[in-house]
């Protein structure tokens, strides 16, 4: 049967949304995977399911591209604040949901910009030539001088397949001071979609915090990736960061059917 879709992207990161029918079930990997597969099917980095909830506006589940249930996307949640807002899950400015971290506050700007609230991180750790943050989502952040130069298809699986292996993998990132103004350029590899995505919001999230303990950026820190620009506020405290909000655009690209 033909089910109602819609696509959302946030600075580039394109999402499949839709709400989720009865009891909260794990769906399909196949089905998501063939749903977001860019030449025999809608196309997206990835694939939301919207469920009611008792105790929020809406749970949010997060599919990665191949299918398989992920951890916490920033430019997703971004995009189904907007989704939720447009059908009505909640009303005004502010929404509250569950996502695969636990429990999320987010804002509605007038302007058409999205704030999600993450829950606390922790300082970057170093390794492999580089630092390593979880937000929700585990990310590894190398600063280079030029990201235009960094070969992502090559040295982003060697490092997801490496030595992240075991844990999983991790999403890779690199950051340079390129991006206008002065500010910082980010390009990410991430895994689930196993591809460069042209944004990743939990991506922008630790970049910016390493920025902070590395090069004393402040809050807020702008990020420009290839689809657009994030911005990243947080508090310092003692071994951690918190009341860390990425906000940026979240777009709303037209609505279809899939027969899922």
């Amino acid at each position: 049967m033909a089910e109602q879709f819609e696509k959302y992207h946030g600075t580039g990161n394109d999402f499949i949304l839709l709400r989720g029918r009865g009891p909260r079930q794990v769906w399909s990997a196949d089905h998501v995977a063939q749903a977001c597969h860019r030449q025999l099917g809608i196309g997206a980095d990835g694939l939301m399911v919207l469920w009611d909830s008792a105790e929020a506006d809406f749970h949010l589940d997060y599919y990665n591209a191949d299918g398989a249930l992920g951890s916490l996307c920033g430019n997703g949640s971004r995009c189904a604040v907007a989704y939720a807002y447009a059908h009505g899950l909640f009303v005004g400015s502010t929404c509250h949901f569950f996502a695969a971290d636990g429990l999320h506050t987010a804002f509605r700007h007038e302007n058409g910009l999205v704030t999600v609230e993450f829950a606390p991180a922790g300082r970057p750790v170093p390794q492999w030539e580089g630092f390593y943050l979880d937000t929700g989502s585990p990310h590894h952040i190398a600063m280079v001088a030029q990201v235009a130069d960094i070969p992502v298809l090559q040295e982003g699986p060697a490092l997801r397949y490496g030595p992240y292996a075991h844990q999983g993998g991790a999403n890779i990132n690199w950051i340079s001071p390129t991006g206008p103004d002065g500010t910082w350029e980010i390009r990410t590899y991430e895994r689930g979609v196993e591809n460069e995505t042209l944004s990743c919001g939990t991506g922008a999230v630790a970049a910016a915090l390493t920025l902070h303990a590395l090069k004393g950026c402040t809050s807020p820190v702008s990020l420009y990736a290839r689809g657009g620009r994030l911005d990243i506020a947080f508090e310092v405290a003692d071994q951690a960061y918190t009341d860390i909000q990425l906000t940026g655009p979240a777009t709303h690209v037209y609505t279809g059917t899939w027969p899922w």
